[in-house]
């Protein structure tokens, strides 16, 4: 059989496509920050020419004018705020860090900025709406991160949607190559007892984790979520962890 026969055969590479993204506060809600594609002013994203990764020049300085010239500045994320009820809380407890919650929903970014308006969390918090994955990949300069908290984020129960979970071995390549050098913490909790068992194996896999306290920490700082807290209300068993990266 010749070449030009079996040339319907031969695996055809997959090329994904890489965008432009821009990074914006916005003009009327402060410490809302919106990461999205860049248009034509339809909804078609714009591809980036040579296929390769939209790089931004972004400094912590940039979102956090309050610590410009601080080479010490202590910079946290959670990953998925929900509604903001946590970092409402956890955020004016520490007026000496500074924490940018981050949510893909416009919708739910929204609610979360409100909700830390009215505690006045926005004094060192910030909201990002946008797609984390790619913030941290495109945006965030190496060891420039302290800690992270992601709590109760979507499952995506069904088997077909499990490509939609952040929790894997690229974004915590993203995560260890952000944090700064030392031992570092990332916060994790959820009610979804089969995503939690793939969480810690992907955390028991990657170089440089290590579980400190496997599926029985306690809420961080006793802060509930509001999810979580209906849950516990509902007698669901909560899995929390504290995972360390050093490096």
């Amino acid at each position: 059989m010749s070449d030009i026969e079996n040339i319907e055969d031969v695996e055809k590479e997959v090329i994904i496509p890489e965008f432009f993204r821009d990074l914006k506060e916005d003009p009327e809600s402060k410490g809302l920050w919106h990461y999205v594609f860049r248009t034509h002013g339809d909804r078609k994203p714009i591809a980036t020419p040579d296929g390769l990764p939209h790089k931004l020049d972004f400094e912590w300085k940039d979102m956090f004018p309050q610590i410009a010239g601080k080479a010490d500045a202590h910079v946290e994320v959670e990953i998925g705020s929900g509604k903001g009820g946590f970092l409402s809380e956890y955020a004016p407890r520490h007026p000496d860090l500074v924490i940018m919650g981050s949510e893909w929903d416009y919708t739910w970014a929204k609610f979360a900025q409100r909700k830390m308006d009215k505690a006045g969390a926005l004094a060192n918090a910030t909201m990002l709406r946008g797609d984390v994955f790619y913030f941290l990949r495109d945006c965030v300069k190496d060891n420039t991160v302290d800690a992270f908290h992601m709590y109760f984020p979507d499952p995506w129960p069904k088997e077909r949607h499990h490509k939609n979970r952040l929790l894997r071995p690229d974004f915590l390549e993203e995560v260890a190559r952000v944090l700064k050098p030392g031992k570092r913490i990332f916060y994790w909790g959820t009610d979804h007892k089969e995503y939690n068992e793939v969480a810690l194996e992907v955390f028991d896999n990657f170089k440089g984790c290590k579980i400190l306290e496997r599926n029985t920490a306690e809420p961080t700082e006793g802060i509930m979520t509001g999810f979580e807290k209906k849950y516990r209300k509902e007698g669901r068993p909560i899995y929390r962890s504290v995972v360390e990266f050093e490096k």
